[in-house]
């Protein structure tokens, strides 16, 4: 059973125009204003005949959007094949093709907080700058100021090219248990420290556990942004250099590691996020910090125990400021399209407004400002008030939650490896110290 005060999502239309004024503010100027009248000679049947085909990861967003597939090829007269593989299986074999020159490719659904450097630095994503540009080519309501300012950084890349259009931005968000801090008469944790002092008095093993998070290597390495962005941490020094040694790093995984070892469940060391969710969803834990889109099966009384009682809130600010992580995908074209602007009309297509409302009515997140006062989406709310809330909320203040460089994954398992050390009491400066070395070694093999 939903939160019975969730009748709609109460997104104000102050609280919207903020958003999207912060949008604006953050987009470039000129050729990305649209106006009405842009309409004027836009053709959708320009590319009449045509057939693409996109390489898609199995994610939530694609399985809404294929099933509007025809009605792309009904207005367009272009016909649109896809396959759709899990993330790792979909990459290697993308990977695969790109190397490989093909073209056989013509799009795909990039992960952005893995690919961003990797692919740019390959030459396989195609800029959209002049597409987006281009009258002929961008609908005339697409609207590249009503996406979110950290969704647009997530796709920015340092020559300011423009690799992709956000299709899915997920940012990490705290579940806590309502029916315990109302019993108690508390409020959602104003601070990192307030945090781990109620994880501290909820911990009550083995009936109940204070909090969790993910403890497993490279998993881990997601939440730990959050908490290293609120305790001042950057991954870089200024000259490029490994930042991991630096005095933030340390504060950060004394709290990290030391809160998790003393209010985790036994063997979270080994905690990947289907652990940290089955045992939040089992009752057994107060507080959980993750992916805001983990949250649509915690109010399903079939999976969970404490549907209903689960409310959702923005992270709480470290001693740097009030930050969370943010994970964005985004549709690319690809560079050795024969095809690339009838690839980008897709793009264009699968990202407007429509098709957000259509995604964040079936649960799930979106970076368009707008989509969340969509008069359509506060009748038929999926999720609780408090959801819809700490999402938009945390649109506002989301950083890309991995390093943007070319071994993204390489990173997550040095750090992963050093986190795990850490919960298992090594100490912070240690496992951070030969981190940093491998780190620095990473960096100078890719980043030259």
């Amino acid at each position: 059973m939903a939160d019975p005060q969730a009748t709609s999502p109460r997104v104000s239309r102050r609280t919207v125009l903020r958003l999207g004024g912060a949008a604006l503010a953050g987009a470039a100027t000129g050729p990305f204003v649209f106006t009405p009248a842009r309409a004027q000679g836009f053709n959708w049947k320009r590319f009449q005949g045509k057939e693409l085909f996109f390489l898609f990861y199995k994610h939530p967003w694609v399985d809404e959007i294929v099933t509007h597939v025809p009605e792309f090829e009904s207005l367009t007269g272009m016909k649109v094949k896809y396959e759709i593989l899990p993330e790792v299986q979909g990459r290697q074999k993308l990977v695969v093709e790109m190397t490989g020159g093909s073209g056989g490719v013509d799009g795909f659904h990039s992960s952005m907080h893995v690919e961003k450097r990797r692919f740019w630095k390959a030459g396989w994503y195609q800029p959209l700058n002049k597409f987006l540009e281009d009258p002929t080519l961008t609908p005339p309501d697409f609207d590249w100021n009503d996406i979110v300012p950290g969704a647009k950084a997530a796709v920015l890349q340092p020559d300011k090219s423009i690799s992709g259009i956000p299709t899915f931005v997920d940012p990490f968000v705290l579940f806590y248990r309502k029916d315990l801090y109302d019993q108690k008469g508390w409020k959602p944790p104003r601070t990192i420290a307030e945090m781990e002092s109620q994880a501290k008095a909820l911990h009550a093993p083995p009936g109940t556990y204070g909090i969790v998070y993910r403890g497993l290597k490279n998993a881990n390495a997601t939440p730990w942004a959050y908490v290293l962005f609120a305790f001042g941490g950057d991954y870089l020094t200024k000259d490029g250099k490994s930042a991991l040694t630096t005095e933030p790093w340390v504060r950060a995984m004394d709290w990290y590691a030391g809160t998790l070892r003393k209010y985790g469940p036994p063997g979270v060391v080994n905690f990947n996020w289907y652990e940290c969710s089955s045992a939040f969803m089992q009752g057994q834990v107060g507080l959980y910090f993750d992916g805001v889109n983990f949250a649509n099966q915690f109010e399903d009384p079939a999976k969970s125990k404490i549907a209903g009682k689960v409310g959702y809130a923005v992270l709480p600010a470290g001693p740097a400021g009030h930050y969370t992580c943010t994970f964005t995908n985004a549709m690319a074209v690809s560079a050795q399209s024969r095809n690339k602007e009838a690839a980008y009309l897709f793009c264009a297509w699968s990202t407007n407004k429509q098709n957000a409302v259509r995604e964040l009515l079936a649960g799930v997140g979106v970076g368009r400002a707008s989509t969340w006062a969509n008069p359509e989406v506060k009748a038929k709310p999926k999720m609780p008030q408090s959801w819809y809330d700490a999402y938009l909320e945390s649109l506002k203040i989301g950083r890309p939650g991995l390093p943007e460089i070319v071994g993204v994954t390489e990173y997550r398992d040095i750090i992963g490896v050093a986190i795990q050390k850490a919960i298992e009491g090594a100490p912070s400066a240690q496992v951070l110290a030969d981190a940093s070395r491998e780190f620095q070694d990473l960096l100078n093999r890719t980043e030259g």
